[in-house]
């Protein structure tokens, strides 16, 4: 298995990732925090020598690419992140957790990136009476925010490739 080293975090300063930083700098890697900042980053280990911090929007393509180049993986966390939150601002909601997701999956591709890691949801299946819910089971989103999330999977699997997982 290929070392993973050097990662990036899109919204690595929201409350996933103030929880991810720490463990991954305590497992050896190198971590670049790619964030707007909404919330601050005082939350960060900013003493880590392991860490770097980018104040940047992840619909900023050309400036996401070039934070990508020489990372080993990107985790995208970044999304307006509830339904509630989602509802107060559609268009810009939208615009963040739909409209760039593909141009972000390309810029990290396009930067030799080998692992694109997705936080997803399980709320893209929706309320269901089975008794196991897997990844084939059908997409029945219930909010806006989850249907967007079920709609940035296949797009991720369209760019899927021999050096792109």
């Amino acid at each position: 298995m290929t070392l993973l080293k050097d990662v990036m975090i899109t919204g690595g300063a929201g409350y996933v990732g103030n929880l991810l930083v720490p463990q991954l700098l305590e497992d050896g890697h190198n971590v670049i925090v790619y964030d707007i900042m909404y919330f601050g980053k005082d939350t960060l280990p900013l003493d880590h020598p392991g860490l770097s911090v980018i104040e940047g929007d992840i619909r900023d393509t050309a400036k996401l690419e070039k934070a990508c180049e020489g990372m080993d993986a990107v985790i995208h966390l970044a999304c307006i992140s509830n339904d509630p939150s989602f509802e107060l601002d559609e268009g810009l909601s939208t615009s963040i957790n739909y409209d760039c997701f593909e141009p972000m999956v390309v810029a990290a591709k396009e930067a030799r990136v080998k692992r694109f890691i997705y936080a997803s949801t399980s709320s893209v299946y929706g309320v269901s009476d089975a008794p196991e819910v897997r990844e084939d089971h059908p997409l029945v989103p219930l909010t806006h925010y989850n249907r967007f999330k079920g709609m940035c999977e296949p797009l991720l699997f369209k760019h899927q490739g021999p050096d792109f997982t």
